[in-house]
């Protein structure tokens, strides 16, 4: 393979979450990449470039999370190849299968490195059958997939994996292209309070310098350094290579396309007024409100994409959580959710002063269970917030007299709660029933329009409950 004139192969590791991804990354590399991880688990994109037998290979790791699927789906898209990674004693899982649909849908070469396979109790050739179940048929069975058998940590399959992707990229080769023009790929983006919009990307075609003029939005942007992998300053990213691009006013979305002039629209960077946070918290009283912060522009999409339906979001941004984010959070009643955002001891103090609450979480599946548990707690407060009485039924009796009255059944009843009068809508509890009305209540046979907490009573409903001894009753009022 000419080296000069083939651009470097950009692979994707795409596969289940803690089915060691991160550490054959790691073992790539030589550097301890997995431990940097919360939970073990890659919560944004990273872009990185080794050699092996003189040639550079960029890697673009992706996180195995569920939330994270558009951005799994967008490596798949950058790649050129992609290994699948599948743990040899767990097998396919759900994101192995979800992996593979965004495989199939790239259309890219896929290496399988089966991962882990020193631990004992392991089935290869069951692995090998679940995978060609689910879509990815290997060259021992038949089909266009190499197999790579790994165990990153002892480094064991390491240099056959990198020999392969050689082999994969040298069928179907691209040129470098350096002198095309500029095409780079958005992979992760965020703000950094200090040197502000910091974008990541991979050139895929042209040459991207420091100094060099781009065009946002009729507006023109000069780039003002480029870091790579290393944290190195360099002057000059070529195609294949991952860098870090310092000098745009603000973070892209994940997935767009840097070119000397970027026409894509961008969201208006005008923050929120007090008025729009006032307005959209009213709006959707039964909702429970949050403002969410997060690292990078791909942590914010995956956990704005997963929140719980009765989750609304008053506002949404990256970078460390700020003054304003206490005097939103403040005005609209609601907690500040971050994920892997700072918050300097100022603004610290000042949310506590203000009795604003902040929530902080480093792995998004923490996050997402958390608000699921205040969905329910919303929920459930806001269905008790409705209930105005509720009574236990101690008795039941059958009413007797003309043939009109036959199969009607009176409550005794406790009251356990509120008030119960006469005109309230009721329901069983726990009970699939439609809402009836109490058209009665009598106590020591005479007739009354209300009861209150402690009292007992007899209660006759329209339309009939089916009720029975031990039933709770609950109204509406």
């Amino acid at each position: 393979m000419d080296n000069k004139n083939t651009r470097p192969p950009i692979v994707s590791i795409l596969g289940h979450v803690d089915h060691g991804k991160t550490t054959l990354l790691d073992a790539i590399r030589k550097s301890n990449v997995a431990a940097r991880e919360h939970g073990g688990i890659t919560q944004h994109i990273g872009a990185y470039q080794i050699e092996a037998n003189g040639h550079p290979i960029t890697f673009v790791d992706t996180p195995g999370h569920a939330a994270f699927e558009k951005m799994r789906s967008r490596g798949a898209e950058v790649a050129d190849i992609v290994i699948l990674v599948v743990a040899a004693g767990d097998g396919v899982k759900p994101q192995t299968i979800e992996a593979i649909k965004h495989i199939q849908k790239a259309q890219k070469p896929t290496i399988v490195a089966i991962t882990k396979v020193d631990l004992p109790n392991i089935n290869l050739d069951k692995v090998k059958k679940e995978l060609q179940t689910a879509g990815i048929t290997i060259e021992e069975y038949g089909g266009d997939s190499p197999l790579v058998q790994v165990a990153a940590p002892k480094g064991q399959g390491i240099a056959e994996l990198l020999e392969v992707i050689g082999l994969v990229w040298q069928l179907n080769p691209e040129k470098s292209q350096s002198e095309a023009p500029l095409e780079a790929v958005v992979v992760e983006s965020k703000f950094d309070k200090s040197r502000g919009a910091l974008v990541t990307v991979i050139v895929k075609k042209g040459t991207l310098t420091a100094g060099q003029k781009i065009v946002v939005d009729s507006e023109t942007i000069t780039v003002k350094a480029l870091i790579d992998d290393n944290g190195k300053n360099v002057k000059v990213a070529s195609p294949g290579q991952p860098v870090e691009i310092l000098g745009f006013k603000k973070p892209l979305d994940v997935g767009s396309i840097v070119s000397e002039t970027i026409t894509k629209p961008q969201e208006s960077s005008r923050p929120p007024s007090y008025a729009d946070i006032i307005a959209k918290a009213q709006s959707a009283k039964d909702k429970f409100k949050v403002i969410v912060k997060a690292d990078v522009v791909g942590s914010l999409e995956a956990v704005l994409s997963n929140l719980p339906a009765n989750i609304l979001v008053l506002a949404s941004s990256v970078g460390e959580v700020n003054e304003s984010d206490i005097a939103f959070a403040k005005v609209a009643s609601a907690p500040i959710i971050t994920f892997n955002s700072k918050v300097n001891p100022k603004v610290k103090t000042q949310a506590e002063r203000e009795g604003v609450i902040i929530r902080n979480y480093n792995i998004i599946y923490e996050l997402l269970d958390d608000l699921e548990d205040v969905v329910l707690g919303f929920q459930a407060a806001k269905a008790e917030a409705k209930i105005k009485g509720r009574a236990k039924v101690v008795a039941t009796f059958d009413i007797e007299g003309s043939p009109r009255e036959a199969g009607k059944k009176i409550a005794g009843c406790v009251v356990t709660f509120g008030k119960l009068k006469v005109g309230d809508e009721v329901y069983l509890k726990d009970k699939n029933e439609n809402i009836s009305k109490i058209v009665s209540i009598k106590r020591f046979k005479k007739d009354l329009e209300t009861v209150s907490n402690g009292q007992d009573c007899g209660i006759l409903f329209s339309p009939a409950l089916d009720f029975k001894e031990g039933d709770i009753i609950e109204s509406l009022g």
